[in-house]
């Protein structure tokens, strides 16, 4: 085989091989993805942080359900002189007197009967409910974010490879060129002309490579690795099968998490009432205590020493018969607040509605897309075929040929502009129907 085919067969290999492109070894799965992403990632381990501080609020040491217990003490002295007069005539003097005591003592209280007390934890349960489902929402927010990074680098990947080609069959078309230079088969214009398209393809996969070095930053940030790990990920994309919009619009209205969250915000609401009337009730507590003290005083004090100890008790009830109208205010004004969530209710309803109905027909124009570069890609690697043979016989310019080159890069590059964008979409539908978590890759 002559040198020239030789260069003819590899230039056809490389162009065939522009989009079929076999995912690297020891990759980083999407499923990988969401492991590290849920382990690592900055949000979601601050929202878990959340969670556990709204459990702790729950605890009956944080409500009032465990007795307090106080201990004081107390020493003094004294010194001074004191004149006392009696009414018999007699008369007390001391002079310089050095007076000293002490006292001390350890008390209980607590509270027997608090209705708002069982009020307030029950309502502090249903707080932890909205902060995990604050926690989920932070979940599907950080893994569609690092789905977006995640297909970014595997369509610049991509894009790498087919920029790496499309420099080769370049490479392998300036060695051709100078062939038929040196056997006086062609002009130098040619051999100049594939040295510019050469320098061109080399500065456009720099520039690529720049870009997905950025975006595989971007990868590591948002799954919570170092920046500069070093990542490779699957290219290949394969979409789920059986989408209706019906089927996406009812799963929206029963699982999305935003629903979910204003349902637990009207739970919550729905306390606050409760708390209202448990504040109408009386309240019982009981105190104890146990005391002592000590005090000796200089001779001629009229009491020369004193000490006491006992222990006390005592029950208290305490009861706001009348507020001075405060609790009809905050009863109206959490009556407004529920209705207001009502309403916001279904505006997010509506909301939902639009969101998933807009992102639908774009989800079909992007496949409709995708079908469209795909055939597209087809026909422009069957255009650079016939291209090439007849550059090979000389019936085109190298102008022409690098044209079909050109053609085939750019329908190369669409194809997996739209193959990438029409799965973010999807995973987007799939998100608006709370079902992000139990997607399969």
């Amino acid at each position: 085989m002559t040198k020239m085919k030789i260069l003819h067969a590899g230039m056809i290999l490389a162009i065939l091989g522009l989009v079929n492109i076999a995912p690297a070894q020891n990759t980083l799965t999407p499923s990988e993805v969401v492991r590290i992403t849920l382990e690592n990632n900055y949000n979601i381990k601050i929202a878990k942080n959340d969670v556990s501080v709204a459990e702790n609020n729950t605890r009956p040491s944080a409500n009032g359900y465990l007795p307090t217990v106080n201990a004081t003490g107390r020493a003094n002295s004294s010194l001074g002189s004191s004149t006392q007069k009696f009414s018999n005539g007699n008369e007390n003097n001391v002079v310089n007197s050095f007076n000293w005591g002490s006292s001390a003592s350890i008390g209980a209280n607590y509270t027997i009967y608090d209705k708002t007390r069982g009020v307030t934890v029950n309502q502090l349960k249903e707080v932890v409910q909205l902060f995990d489902l604050q926690l989920r929402q932070t979940i599907e927010n950080n893994l569609f974010s690092v789905f977006t990074n995640y297909f970014e680098v595997a369509r610049l990947t991509a894009n790498e490879k087919v920029l790496e080609q499309t420099l080769g069959v370049s490479q392998q078309r300036l060695l051709r060129a100078k062939y038929q230079y040196d056997y006086g088969q062609g002009i130098r214009l040619d051999v100049l002309n594939a040295e510019v398209d050469i320098k061109r393809d080399s500065i456009n996969l720099l520039n690529l490579r720049n870009q997905l070095s950025n975006a595989k930053h971007n990868l590591n940030f948002a799954m919570g690795q170092e920046v500069s790990s070093l990542v490779e990920v699957d290219t290949l994309v394969e979409y789920m099968n059986g989408l209706s919009l019906e089927m996406l619009l009812k799963e929206a209205q029963e699982n999305n998490v935003l629903i979910d969250l204003i349902n637990q915000n009207l739970s919550i609401s729905a306390y606050d009432l409760k708390l209202i009337n448990a504040a109408r009730l009386p309240t019982l507590g009981a105190t104890t205590s146990y005391d002592f003290s000590f005090s000796d005083n200089a001779p001629g004090a009229f009491i020369d020493l004193s000490r006491s100890r006992g222990l006390a008790a005592a029950l208290n009830v305490s009861w706001n018969i009348f507020d001075g109208g405060r609790r009809k205010v905050q009863r109206d004004n959490t009556q407004i607040n529920i209705e207001s969530q009502v309403i916001q209710k279904e505006q997010i309803l509506q909301q939902l509605e639009r969101d998933v109905a807009n992102a639908w027909e774009s989800y079909q124009n992007a496949l409709f897309v995708l079908q469209a570069e795909a055939q597209n890609l087809s026909t422009n690697r069957l255009n650079f075929q016939r291209t090439e043979e007849l550059f090979r016989v000389g019936q085109i310019t190298s102008v022409e040929f690098r044209q079909a080159q050109l053609n085939l890069l750019n329908a190369a590059t669409n194809y997996n502009t739209a193959k990438y964008a029409a799965k973010i979409i999807e995973i987007q539908l799939i998100q608006l129907s709370g079902g992000i978590l139990d997607m399969e890759f």
